[in-house]
């Protein structure tokens, strides 16, 4: 798990397949890893809202393994447990499902749509409105079962304006 995170210090929120309910009003989320071991990680999501004020938001999440899918046991942590915060709504149990290892990560987010919402984040290096074509293939046939497809990264995000 730490192997996926590792690729880059920050990543942008790219795409989802759920509604946004309580963070309709939010674009360009950036998450900036302030620290990454083999037991967890400290980052901050960073943001705009429309009227172009800026938030943050700090996270502190413990790596896990869940339970095999098949008989053998996992290896490695694959999902992520975050610690509650100001924000009592905001999902907690992240799994991932999918690193390429290079350019992005899908997250599983079981608090939506019966654990089938994803999140993809792509590598703050690589970035664009067109998701890396490995991620694409994989979301689309894991993810897209709701049939939402929510691009949240925007050509005019800009990292500097979120980081000061």
């Amino acid at each position: 798990m730490d192997m996926a995170f590792s690729i880059s210090n920050g990543f942008w929120l790219h795409t989802q397949n759920f509604k946004r309910s309580q963070t309709s009003g939010r674009k360009c989320t950036y998450f900036h890893i302030q620290g990454i071991n083999k037991d967890g990680m400290n980052y901050t999501s960073y943001y705009t809202f429309m009227d172009g004020s800026i938030g943050n938001m700090p996270y502190f999440g413990k790596f896990y393994k869940t339970p095999a899918v098949a008989r053998e046991e996992r290896e490695k942590n694959n999902a992520l447990n975050v610690e509650e915060t100001r924000e009592t709504w905001h999902p907690r149990d992240f799994r991932v499902i999918y690193s390429d290892y290079s350019s992005c990560i899908i997250l599983r987010v079981f608090k939506f749509h019966h654990g089938y919402a994803c999140m993809v984040l792509v590598k703050e290096e690589l970035v664009t409105t067109t998701m890396p074509l490995n991620c694409s293939l994989v979301y689309h046939n894991a993810c897209n079962k709701p049939g939402i497809s929510e691009l949240i990264y925007e050509n005019t995000c800009d990292k500097s304006a979120l980081i000061k």
